[in-house]
């Protein structure tokens, strides 16, 4: 089985014109918006948080995908193994039904509207020959939680875990972003809402 890398970092966003412009002047190109829904759940069997695991079912637009994360490996930029698989977006509800038949507890939904920018992240740390990996930057306005961006690779060895992680960081001081939100909006939409942790992502 094929298990890719996902190394990223989120930010707190004060002034989103001004990140805009600077993706802009960066020359970072617009893939458009969506409107997502997250539902993370709480594994039947085991704590997921306690494992630092993620499960959850996304919605986005027309389109609806199944992601599960793993474990985070330390680090100043997160970086964990996914997996996702897209379903069919008619079938959500059954999806749902399924896993909550199964015995996974449905968490409260995150909702965001999310833009999306991408730029060539170069070639460093990739061996000759291979494709520049494609670094992207999502602004993303959070229901009840304000804005954020955040910085992602996507990466298919762990030799290239490092020179993504200190790409991520490169791109950052170049577009202003400084304050780290190491939590992820289900942590921190639970603890607004005051329902105890299961699950995180």
């Amino acid at each position: 089985m094929h298990t890719q890398w996902e190394v990223e970092q989120k930010y707190e966003v004060d002034d989103l014109p001004a990140l805009r412009d600077r993706l802009a002047a960066g020359g970072f190109t617009s893939l458009g918006s969506e409107n997502n829904s997250d539902i993370y759940f709480r594994h039947p069997c085991r704590d997921l948080k306690a494992t630092d695991e993620a499960f959850r079912l996304r919605s986005l637009n027309d389109s609806s995908c199944v992601t599960y994360k793993g474990k985070r490996r330390t680090g100043p930029v997160k970086t964990r193994p996914e997996i996702e698989l897209s379903v069919s977006h008619t079938d959500r509800e059954r999806w749902l039904a399924m896993f909550t038949q199964l015995g996974f507890r449905p968490l409260p939904a995150v909702v965001k509207h999310r833009e999306t920018f991408a730029s060539s992240a170069g070639n460093a740390g990739q061996g000759a020959g291979t494709q520049p990996k494609t670094l992207h930057v999502t602004i993303d306005e959070v229901e009840q939680l304000g804005s954020f961006a955040e910085i992602e690779l996507i990466v298919s060895a762990e030799c290239e875990l490092q020179p993504a992680a200190e790409r991520i960081e490169q791109v950052a001081k170049q577009l202003g972003l400084r304050i780290v939100q190491p939590r992820s909006y289900i942590s921190m939409l639970l603890a607004k809402l005051n329902v105890e942790e299961g699950g995180d992502g």
